[in-house]
């Protein structure tokens, strides 16, 4: 009993040492690529003039290898040639579109929560029928592929989708809230997943 109480205590040492060598090890290669992004960026010659960048410019811009202040690298072909900016913005696109979705929807049907100037007397079963029925029809995977066969069936309600979710991205999207609960949830998710894995090692 002694020898195995005793080995038992000899793995979970292990494993500590084990945890303890693997985050040291973490932190010090951050710290080697804050080092070499800081000096990667003292490198780098200023810019004598400022000009305004042309489409060939701005689409190199997403090509190139993407490394970020803190050091992160991004292939450049890990989105398609796109940044993972330019990548999210597009997938929001379609979270947009169902936000103004709803808008008009709530708006068409007489709800208290299309309130607004613009809801006011927007009363109309007949578009809201419209709405579903294309949803029906087309799944709303792709925002702009939606409106587009919107536009075919219901050109003014598709332009008004079209106005409403550009006025959302602008006016009503809370862009901060968005940041802290993205990091809240991410910070979430790792303490369980770490937690999750301290606890299958010492099973």
């Amino acid at each position: 009993d002694g020898y195995e109480h005793q080995s038992k205590k000899n793995s979970k040492s292990e494993r500590s040492r084990i945890v303890a060598g693997c985050r040291a090890f973490v932190r010090k290669m951050a710290s080697r690529a804050t080092v070499r992004s800081t000096a990667t960026r003292a490198a780098r010659p200023a810019a004598a003039t400022t000009s305004v960048p042309n489409r060939a410019a701005t689409k190199r811009r997403f090509l190139v290898p993407l490394v970020r202040a803190g050091g992160f690298y991004v292939p450049s072909e890990s989105f398609g040639g796109l940044s993972p900016e330019r990548k999210a913005a597009t997938a929001m696109k379609t979270l947009f579109t169902m936000c103004a979705v709803k808008i008009v929807l709530a708006q068409l049907e007489g709800s208290s929560a299309g309130r607004g100037g613009s809801a006011f007397g927007s009363f109309n079963p007949e578009a809201v029928q419209t709405i579903y029925k294309h949803l029906d029809e087309v799944p709303l995977k792709n925002g702009d592929e939606w409106l587009r066969g919107l536009m075919q069936k219901d050109r003014l309600l598709a332009l008004r989708l079209v106005e409403v979710r550009e006025s959302y991205i602008k006016e009503g999207f809370e862009w901060d809230s968005m940041q802290k609960a993205a990091i809240k949830e991410m910070e979430s998710s790792n303490i369980e997943i770490l937690r999750e894995g301290a606890e299958s090692m010492f099973k």
